[in-house]
């Protein structure tokens, strides 16, 4: 049983039926509507741990072997990935990983993002960064997977599994992966949960776009549909008005983001436990690690050793 049908959860049933093993999401609300939400996120192997950037080449790869099995059009987009400020870090992780990437400056980021007023003086680009198109990819997911509506409210190490009704299902094994919830039903996790707004932009198009890391914020084009999505810790419609003076602000997405003390700086990482037949999952920024989180966490499942890579060292 997996319990949570974002990502990790759909990600984690489809890889298990794959391997011929039957296995059940349970959603409490609709699928990927809370850390999953929106229609797209950033794709980008540039981290400032040289494991993410690894791992990040592996995700990638996933990426372009669901694309071919959906048949459900592009997944992962070629716009290319900008980090800006300080860079070195992110660089130095890069080469120990063995990743592409080159150095630009004020004129080059201009012109991957030319709708940016751009105040930076370098940054580094990641060409296999690109923009993912979530929603399609885990409308996907959705429809090759079973997925059962109902609350969880207590799941027992030997894996039964209590709903709100009083239902009590019985499983081999239980992975939660079902975010806010996940430190309620397995214990705690040292995580903690905050609001998170992204707020969807026109104006200039921006297919084509780059996706952008910076100080302010992350940006990144929604697809094709010609808009582009700014989030930040704290809102700053002022700043971004100043990062992106032809752009208009016409909705947002409420969701949480995570702090805790496995993320890096840039609040990407994760933890996992296991307590007798049920494995715990979560983290940030994790939509894409997607395909090898789902092949991972299906291995956590069906053996008693968490694989290796799932086991992040302390940033």
């Amino acid at each position: 049983m997996i319990i949570g049908a974002g990502i990790c959860g759909l990600a984690t049933a489809y890889e298990l039926s794959r391997r011929g093993a039957q296995a059940v999401v349970i959603e409490r609300g609709e699928p990927f509507a809370e850390q999953s939400a929106g229609l797209a996120r950033i794709f980008r192997i540039a981290h400032r741990r040289p494991e993410l950037c690894r791992l990040a080449m592996r995700a990638r790869a996933g990426w372009q072997r669901w694309e071919a099995a959906f048949g459900a059009g592009r997944l992962l987009g070629s716009e290319g990935f900008i980090t800006v400020g300080p860079g070195e870090d992110v660089a130095a992780a890069m080469t120990e990983a063995g990743a592409v990437f080159s150095w630009l400056d004020r004129p080059d980021i201009t012109t991957r993002i030319p709708f940016v007023a751009a105040p930076w003086e370098s940054g580094v680009f990641d060409p296999l960064g690109g923009s993912l198109r979530i929603r399609r990819a885990l409308a996907a997911l959705a429809q090759r997977v079973t997925i059962h509506r109902g609350e969880v409210v207590s799941v027992d190490d030997n894996g039964a599994t209590t709903l709100a009704d009083g239902t009590v299902v019985r499983s081999d094994r239980v992975l939660i992966c079902a975010g806010v919830q996940t430190p309620a039903l397995f214990g705690p996790l040292e995580v903690d949960f905050a609001p998170h707004t992204r707020f969807t932009y026109r104006g200039a198009d921006a297919v084509g776009a780059a996706c952008l890391s910076a100080p302010e914020g992350y940006g990144l084009p929604l697809g094709s549909t010609g808009r582009w999505a700014f989030g930040q810790e704290v809102p700053d419609p002022a700043g971004v008005r100043a990062l992106f003076p032809s752009l208009s602000p016409v909705a947002q997405v409420d969701c949480v983001t995570l702090r805790a003390p496995c993320l890096d700086a840039r609040g990407d990482g994760w933890t996992v436990a296991r307590r007798g037949r049920v494995v715990a999952f979560v983290g940030s920024n994790l939509m894409k690690f997607g395909p090898l989180l789902g092949d991972l966490l299906a291995q956590a499942v069906l053996t008693d050793e968490l694989p290796g890579d799932l086991d992040l060292a302390q940033p």
